[in-house]
């Protein structure tokens, strides 16, 4: 009798050990999932504090929002920290994220995938980890498996405005120019002081022949970052495109200003000072491309032999001429000036 009665408040206490420890870690997920939470909101909220334009007001009222949500964040990180079965799933999956991060730069793209899935398996929440694997996915040229992860990255936390900048990226790689629009659009309102993803912006305006916006975002690049010569020279080629030759020009001569060897730069401003009729001017940035280039040789020397021809230097401009037609590009048209010239045209 006195056994089956043990053996009765045995089976009891084992059922009641269970049901306490899947109380135990269904309490341990909730306080993961409301962790999870506040560290979202917390991130939007400093985005709000660190906008343009904000009042004293406002700042104020977002501190207070912040300061609150951080308290909570510390409490529930003291809670979910003092569970040592947490504290080493989490440690788990920031070791396999680690690991991700270093096959990822040994080139080992499959396994790097493995060591991300393993690190969100244990931390789904982790967005760092999403991105990783996007952008292994996307060396890979796994494109829309990429955008996917990116797209989860971007749920997860939606203040990670790399992964939002990793994600236009492979929209641009893709020629789906709309959609890098909507995602770079997302990280530059997110991070203004991000020079590069402000530049892949405009770029990406440019390709659906939005000049206007393309103007826009190359110029925020330059005040961003005042020494991007690369940015001034794409703002002097849409400036082109709209048919604003003045102002090309200015943008041409800041990119030669921050880098004086910058080939692209001296023959797209020996270019717009042909059209513009400043003859000498496009000679001699033709002339400074010549000295630095391997690349523009032929549209260098067309543009050379086009300011000659214009000064009334013939010899000098069939030269350029005959230099520019052993480029296979511009050969055509070289050809056709140098058939100008020998019938005195």
């Amino acid at each position: 009798m006195q056994t089956r009665n043990a053996s009765k408040f045995l089976t009891s206490f084992v059922v009641v050990l269970f049901l306490l420890g899947v109380v135990l870690a269904q309490s341990i997920e909730a306080k993961k999932a409301q962790y999870d939470e506040k560290v979202r909101a917390l991130k939007e909220v400093s985005v709000k504090m660190s906008a343009q334009g904000i009042t004293t007001d406002e700042y104020n009222k977002l501190k207070e929002q912040y300061d609150a949500l951080n308290g909570e964040i510390l409490r529930l990180q003291n809670d979910l920290n003092s569970d040592q079965d947490y504290a080493k799933k989490m440690n788990d999956a920031k070791l396999a994220f680690n690991e991700g991060n270093t096959l990822f730069k040994q080139g080992q793209y499959d396994e790097a995938v493995a060591a991300y899935d393993k690190s969100l398996q244990l931390d789904p929440s982790n967005s760092n980890a999403y991105q990783g694997k996007g952008l292994t996915l996307a060396k890979q040229r796994k494109y829309d498996e990429a955008i996917a992860a990116y797209e989860k990255a971007v749920k997860a936390d939606p203040t990670n405005y790399s992964a939002f900048a990793a994600m236009g990226k492979t929209y641009y790689d893709k020629k789906d120019f709309k959609n890098a629009v909507n995602a770079y659009q997302q990280a530059v309102e997110i991070n203004p002081q991000r020079e590069t993803n402000i530049y892949m912006l405009a770029l990406c305006y440019n390709n659906i022949k939005d000049t206007k916006n393309a103007i826009k975002y190359f110029t925020m690049a330059t005040q961003v970052k005042p020494d991007y010569e690369k940015a001034y020279n794409s703002l002097g080629e849409a400036y082109m495109t709209d048919g604003q030759v003045e102002n090309a020009i200015t943008a041409f001569e800041m990119a030669i200003s921050i880098d004086d060897k910058y080939d692209e730069a001296y023959y797209r401003l020996a270019a717009a000072n042909n059209k513009t009729g400043r003859y000498q001017e496009a000679l001699e940035a033709a002339q400074n491309c010549l000295k630095v280039t391997k690349k523009f040789k032929g549209a260098a020397n067309f543009e050379a032999g086009t300011a000659a021809k214009k000064l009334g230097r013939l010899d000098e401009a069939k030269k350029y001429f005959e230099a520019s037609a052993s480029d296979r590009q511009w050969r055509k048209s070289a050809e056709y000036e140098l058939d100008l010239l020998s019938k005195g045209l």
